[in-house]
C-alpha cells in the first residue's frame, strides 16, 4: 500500500511541474502576445534569432547602423520546424549545402518578418516550444532532451 501512495505522490509532483512549466512560460511570454516580428537573423553557426516590438539602433559603436527589437528570441542550438497550416515548409536539420542554407533562410525570413505573434505554448512533455504567427506560420522549436546542457 505504501508503495502506490509513493507512485501517487510522484506522478502528482510530476504533474504540478508539467503545470508549472506551461504557466511559467506562459507569464514570461505573455508581453509578447500582439508583438510584430520585424526582422529574423542567422548569427553564428546559423543560429536563429528573431527581434520583435519596437526596433532601435544598437548601441554598441561596431552595431551603430543595425537594429534590435525590445524583445529578441534566439535558438541557440536547437533544431525547429517551419509549418504553415500544419504543412512543415522547412526542418533546420536538412538544408546542408550552401544553397539549401541560404534558401531555407530566405524562406524564414519571407514566411515570418512582419507577422504578429499571436500565441506561444510550451509542450509540457517535450518541451517543445509552438510560436504561433499571423498567416497560420508556425515556428516549433525542438529541444533535444538527452543534451543536459541548459544554455541551448
Amino acid at each position: 500500500m505504501l508503495a502506490f501512495w509513493l507512485i501517487d505522490t510522484v506522478v502528482d509532483k510530476d504533474i504540478q511541474k508539467i503545470e508549472n512549466i506551461s504557466g511559467v512560460v506562459a507569464i514570461l511570454t505573455r508581453q509578447l502576445i500582439g508583438e510584430t516580428c520585424h526582422q529574423v537573423r542567422f548569427s553564428y553557426g546559423d543560429e536563429l534569432h528573431l527581434d520583435c516590438g519596437e526596433m532601435s539602433l544598437c548601441d554598441h559603436p561596431k552595431l551603430r547602423n543595425f537594429y534590435k527589437g525590445s524583445w529578441r528570441f534566439g535558438a541557440r542550438a536547437t533544431p525547429w520546424l517551419l509549418k504553415k497550416a500544419d504543412q512543415v515548409l522547412l526542418n533546420s536539420e536538412e538544408p546542408e549545402t550552401d544553397i539549401e542554407v541560404k534558401s531555407a533562410k530566405k524562406l524564414t525570413q519571407e514566411s515570418l518578418e512582419n507577422k504578429k505573434i499571436l500565441k506561444i505554448e510550451i509542450n509540457p512533455n517535450n518541451l517543445e516550444l509552438q510560436i504561433l504567427f499571423e498567416e497560420s506560420y508556425e515556428l516549433i522549436l525542438q529541444p533535444d532532451l538527452d543534451d543536459l546542457d541548459l544554455s541551448y
